[in-house]
């Protein structure tokens, strides 16, 4: 009798883990909204900010962050280099104002008073490879993840190695699938990521800090494409000052955007990689995780539209910057962590169903509403945009 009642458990958390509901549709720039938040169950005896314990299979890795001197010297130098002179400008090299900071841009010691984009960058670049666990529970009817953080494995930008992209899998991971020489683009990109994820496993240090600039590099370009190429347009000057909150005015290089093809509710982007000052849309996510891992520099989860245009459109771009790079290892802890198969990519599949979480591989290049993808251009939203990315990140 003990037995059945086992099995019949088992069968019953088996059906409620692969439901889910199809909330996004297609459109022309993609910025997912994310599902009316619920509490998930939580573990009250861990203290706050602290990891879950992890399964016993889920794979960790014992390696460090950067040096400062590798991170902010030699890395933004870099990006600098690769990314700021294919546009003529210095958009991620530039000091910044302290006017318009946010108390978020100086949370981390290694930050203070580093004002460059680029510097924001590299620093959640190199906090988001390894071991990383975004916080994505109150997701779980929708990409079919575990209820409980507890149950979720850790990834990060380097800690699954990336799929290979074909034209076969992309038409059923994107709705629009690119030409030949942007495939080969991505398989490029993808065998690079994947050499020195090997290499800095194995203990290379060389290919550790490769492996960051390299990241950094796709991050850089992610937001020229998204936004810094018309930050300070006079579009974005108009849009800032229809929403700008008393005590604000919108710091260069940070763009203001009404998507048309959004409800009044989610129209407006901000930054570096366009978002949404709404806590119930997809900020939800990252704003948990940076209170996870920041609990000495807390935020109000439930700001204001006023405070999150503050904080998301600072002038050090710190929230935005983390929350960019943290949307990239959300879409890859959906795809390892999932049980839909839709949600991850088809090398994950076989004849008897998914892969074990742990031997999966993961892809940026995935729709919204199959990997919660936050970038159009990682989804090709508009046919032209992601050869936009990839050129920039390969050349």
């Amino acid at each position: 009798m003990k037995s059945i009642l086992i099995v019949f458990l088992g069968l019953f958390c088996l059906s409620s883990e692969v439901f889910s509901m199809g909330l996004f549709r297609p459109r022309q720039i993609s910025k997912p909204a994310e599902p009316a938040p619920s509490e998930p169950d939580e573990d009250n005896s861990r203290e706050p900010g602290s990891q879950a314990p992890i399964e016993p299979t889920s794979p960790t890795y014992n390696i460090s962050f950067l040096e400062d001197a590798t991170l902010f010297e030699e890395v933004p130098n870099f990006i600098g280099a690769e990314v700021d002179s294919q546009f003529s400008t210095e958009e991620l090299l530039k000091e910044r104002s302290f006017t318009g900071e946010h108390f978020v841009d100086q949370c981390q010691s290694s930050l203070v008073g580093r004002t460059r984009f680029a510097d924001r960058i590299s620093f959640y670049v190199d906090q988001h490879m390894f071991n990383v666990r975004p916080y994505l529970s109150h997701l779980a009817p929708y990409y079919s993840v575990p209820n409980k953080m507890d149950d979720h494995i850790q990834t990060g930008l380097a800690h699954f190695p990336l799929c290979h992209s074909t034209r076969s899998s992309l038409s059923s991971m994107v709705k629009k699938v690119p030409s030949n020489d942007v495939i080969e683009m991505l398989n490029e990109f993808e065998d690079k990521v994947n050499d020195l994820r090997e290499k800095t496993i194995g203990g290379d240090e060389i290919a550790k800090v490769d492996l960051v600039k390299t990241w950094s590099k796709f991050m850089g370009c992610l937001s020229y494409v998204e936004s810094l190429t018309t930050a300070d347009a006079s579009s974005s000057e108009r849009v800032a000052n229809k929403y700008a909150p008393s005590n604000y005015r919108k710091p260069a290089g940070v763009k203001f955007y009404e998507d048309p093809y959004q409800s009044s509710a989610s129209k407006l982007n901000i930054g570096l990689y366009q978002f949404t000052p709404n806590w119930t849309g997809n900020i939800g996510a990252c704003l948990k995780h940076w209170n996870q891992l920041y609990p000495s520099c807390q935020v109000n989860e439930k700001s204001n539209q006023g405070e999150l245009i503050k904080m998301f459109g600072s002038s050090f771009q710190g929230m935005n910057s983390f929350c960019g790079v943290n949307k990239v290892a959300q879409t890859f802890a959906i795809q390892v962590n999932t049980s839909q198969t839709k949600s991850t990519h088809p090398s994950n599949r076989t004849s008897k169903g998914l892969k074990d979480k742990d031997q999966r591989c993961v892809s940026p290049f995935i729709y919204a509403g199959y990997g919660y993808n936050h970038f159009g251009p990682l989804q090709n939203s508009t046919g032209s945009n992601l050869k936009k990315l990839m050129t920039c990140t390969l050349r």
